[in-house]
């Protein structure tokens, strides 16, 4: 292609036609004036070009200046929003020369300077009105001899807009899979119902961008209102809401119909009536999305998502999002249902085992089986937990793996196919749809987490298994090598339900400790009743006092020739005139019903009668401590003198 004249560029008749025909914004461009000012820098002495431009904006816009644009096409015209294309040609439009603009401009000259013919890169540039224009260039020269000619460049401009507006959405798709994951994790470390419903309220306004978020919870047969909550809702706009307006809206549809619902124009929307309409009509063109919360086959209410704002309407994508957190609100109500109703249980079981009090002789083995009793509504809560989540990951696993089968084999179906018919390009398409449609990325993510949960699940259950089997070992009557760390440790974990809630436990065990002569049954049956009774105190102590958690603390260490373990507490402490008593059998503190006076005589005969060791209680400030003294070496018995 020719430049016939410099002052009035043109270009062939040919090439104009050629330039016209290429599908996409193309300037032609004139920077042999560019080249020129790069000799005389050099001539100059400059050595660095790119840091002259960066700290002269001046200097940087008359280079420029000398820059001829020669030719473009329509699509370019189209692509920066000029009228026509002649107001492109001559000097680059200072429209299009916003300061972001200029660094892209800065790596052209610099092709220039190194006396280059081609570069690409990606500029965030401008159009005539200012907007931005994410777009990658290829900046070409002709070559001639060789060399390149910069009186004939060509920039050829591809536009990234829709590139760019993909990566949002993925980048918006990732943070909603991240709020959703926290949603999980704190659904999973609660079981309180009302902390379930404030952290789902947040959520759901957070995921799909609404305003306002309102969960609505309704009685068995939806005739009474039970819990409103709301974010982004005026306190007082929650107060007013009826069940009469909650049945006659959007909300009461989703509830008989047990589906989610979705309107652009609340009260445009023909489900609505009576004081749902009223409502409605206060805020004009409100859309909403509004899925129910199903539990056990029962609506226990909705959770809706609203936007007041014109234009910002919810998809899809939202509602099923919407609906998904509902799901997830389920299974947590659930599980907090379940819990509460075992902890009852559990109470009863517990109050049940009080009765067992009979004769001294008896006490022993009733004192431990009343341990084992009390404990197993802890053991039981403590086993509901991981498998529940076994379970429901099992469940996830199975499901993903059928819909994965199923598409994998199809998939390999049609590349079979394709194989001998390249012509079935559509059903290819059609599969990478399904393949969308069916979420089936999300589950080959989810799949390794939900293996490594079940994983989890298991390891935490057999570790409470196994140590409630040592805890409760039956039988052993002779010491044997005994490791008293582990003791502690799995009296600590089966004993988790009677402190957990009262008090945080500290251990500090030394771990260097020698094994002693001992009966690990006994053993960890003293220090689990020296354990209760501090966590029983700490529950008084908070009732009274309406202070937080308290802490116990439990030690081992090696004094001497002996192992000595320490179980404190910062509760109240032990009152003096109790001190000197507290070893004594039937003799409690503690109101008639709840307490026989058995356990520290009993555990004082555990550590004094079998294992020639001391025990004793002392008072801290604040708190009290029980102190066990365990020698390492058992003094050997006398022997009955005979003649051999």
């Amino acid at each position: 292609m020719t430049i016939h004249d410099r002052a009035a560029p043109t270009i062939a008749t040919s090439s104009r036609a050629l330039l016209e025909v290429i599908p996409a914004p193309i300037w032609l461009e004139d920077w042999s004036e560019v080249e020129v000012f790069c000799a005389e820098q050099r001539a100059a002495g400059c050595t660095d070009l790119r840091k002259l431009l960066e700290e002269d904006e001046e200097l940087l816009r008359d280079v420029i200046s000398r820059i001829q644009v020669n030719a473009v096409n329509g699509h370019t015209a189209m692509f920066v929003g000029a009228a026509e294309e002649e107001d492109l040609l001559g000097a680059i439009p200072g429209e299009l020369l916003e300061s972001s603009s200029l660094n892209s401009l800065i790596e052209q000259i610099l092709v220039v300077w190194d006396g280059d013919a081609y570069t690409r890169l990606e500029v965030n540039g401008v159009d005539f009105g200012g907007e931005s224009l994410p777009c990658e260039l290829e900046w070409a020269a002709s070559v001639v001899d060789g060399r390149p000619d910069y009186a004939h460049v060509a920039i050829l401009i591809r536009d990234l807009r829709e590139q760019h507006a993909e990566e949002l959405r993925k980048q918006r798709s990732i943070e909603r899979l991240e709020t959703l994951l926290d949603m999980g994790r704190g659904i999973a470390a609660t079981f309180d119902a009302d902390l379930i419903l404030e952290l789902l309220v947040e959520t759901a306004a957070e995921l799909v961008d609404a305003e306002r978020s309102l969960i609505l919870m309704v009685n068995k047969d939806a005739s009474k209102l039970v819990k409103v909550l709301g974010r982004g809702v005026p306190e007082e706009e929650l107060e007013t809401i009826s069940i009469d307006e909650v049945m006659d809206g959007l909300s009461g549809v989703a509830i008989r119909t047990r589906e989610a619902v979705r309107t652009d124009d609340i009260a445009g929307d023909p489900a609505n009536s009576g004081l749902a309409l009223e409502r409605a009509r206060i805020n004009p063109g409100m859309s909403a999305a509004i899925a129910p919360i199903i539990v056990d086959d029962r609506v226990l209410g909705t959770l809706t998502t609203l936007n007041t704002a014109a234009g910002r309407s919810f998809s899809a994508e939202d509602l099923s999002l919407v609906r998904m957190l509902a799901g997830q609100a389920a299974v947590a109500m659930r599980n907090a249902t379940f819990y509460e109703e075992l902890s009852q249980s559990l109470e009863a079981l517990q109050a049940a085992h009080l009765e067992l009090q009979h004769t001294q002789a008896q006490l022993l083995g009733a004192q431990k089986m009343e341990a084992i009793g009390s404990l197993a509504a802890g053991i039981a809560h403590e086993i509901n937990t991981p498998i529940q989540f076994v379970s429901d990951n099992v469940n996830f696993i199975r499901e993903g793996a059928k819909t994965l089968t199923a598409f994998i084999a199809e998939h390999n179906e049609i590349l079979a196919e394709i194989a001998e018919h390249p012509e079935l390009g559509e059903r290819v398409r059609s599969v990478q749809a399904r393949w969308k449609d069916e979420d089936c990325d999300f589950t080959l993510e989810e799949i390794p987490d939900a293996i490594e949960e079940t994983l989890e699940g298991t390891k935490r259950v057999s570790e409470i298994v196994k140590a409630m089997k040592e805890f409760a070992h039956p039988g052993q009557e002779e010491l044997t090598s005994t490791d008293v760390n582990r003791v502690i440790e799995n009296t600590v974990k089966v004993s988790r339900n009677e402190w957990k809630y009262v008090a945080e436990v500290e251990l500090d065990l030394q771990e260097d400790l020698p094994t002693i002569p001992a009966l690990p049954g006994p053993l960890g049956q003293s220090i689990l009743i020296m354990i209760v009774n501090s966590a029983q105190e700490l529950a008084a102590n908070r009732a009274i006092e309406s202070e937080g958690q308290g802490t116990i603390k439990v030690s081992s260490e090696l004094v001497g020739d002996v192992v000595e373990i320490r179980i404190a507490d910062n509760g109240p402490g032990i009152p003096p005139e109790v001190l000197p008593r507290i070893f004594e059998p039937f003799f409690t503190t503690k109101e008639v019903g709840t307490g026989s006076g058995q356990g520290l005589s009993i555990a004082h005969s555990v550590v004094v009668d079998k294992h020639n060791g001391k025990i004793w209680a002392d008072n801290l400030h604040p708190g009290a401590v029980m102190i066990i003294q365990i020698p390492v070496v058992q003094p050997k018995k006398a022997e009955k003198g005979h003649r051999k």
